[in-house]
């Protein structure tokens, strides 16, 4: 008769208290816990670009929005601009277009026995206006010419320098309007 061979009881014992070691565990697990953080960093990357998606069709639609009022008023700048429009913004004000028929003529006659046309108010007025300026500006001369020189010269270049002023800033101010 052969021999037998009998299990050894060491072998099994290892074998059953053993059964996968803890390293192929631990690599499982930190395999499983980088999968899921994978898909967890993907839905996140997901959700956000379909958030940017809303966002981005709003901006457009208010794009649009902005690009049709732009045109309106552009339309609407336009109209008022138009001869007509300024026509008859002029008749609101109480002003009236010039022609050969509303023209007033004022031939003041000495010899003739019929009164003279009288001048409108309005003509009074400016040439009251015109009186009183000239009268003041005329006041200005007299008082200059008893001025020193270099006082004279002084007011001169603070005028210059106002009117410079003032130059530049309608210049600004039409850059603006130009601009817009």
């Amino acid at each position: 008769m052969s021999p037998k061979k009998l299990p050894n009881k060491n072998k099994t014992q290892r074998s059953e208290g053993n059964s996968i070691p803890w390293r192929y565990c631990f690599l499982t697990l930190a395999c499983g816990l980088i999968l899921v953080v994978g898909f967890f960093f993907a839905a996140r990357q997901h959700f956000s670009s379909i958030d940017f998606g809303i966002k981005n069709s709003k901006l457009r639609k208010q794009i649009e929005e902005l690009e049709s009022s732009k045109r309106r008023l552009i339309l609407a700048k336009e109209i008022a601009l138009s001869p007509a429009e300024i026509k008859k913004a002029a008749q609101k004000i109480g002003l009236r277009e010039m022609t050969a028929s509303n023209i007033e003529v004022y031939r003041p006659n000495a010899d003739s026995t019929e009164k003279p046309i009288e001048k409108p108010k309005v003509e009074k007025a400016v040439e009251e206006k015109v009186k009183q300026v000239g009268s003041a500006k005329s006041e200005e001369i007299k008082k200059e010419d008893q001025k020193p020189e270099k006082e004279i010269q002084a007011e001169r270049k603070l005028q210059e320098d106002k009117d410079k002023a003032n130059k530049e800033k309608k210049d600004k101010l039409k850059m603006q309007i130009a601009k817009k």
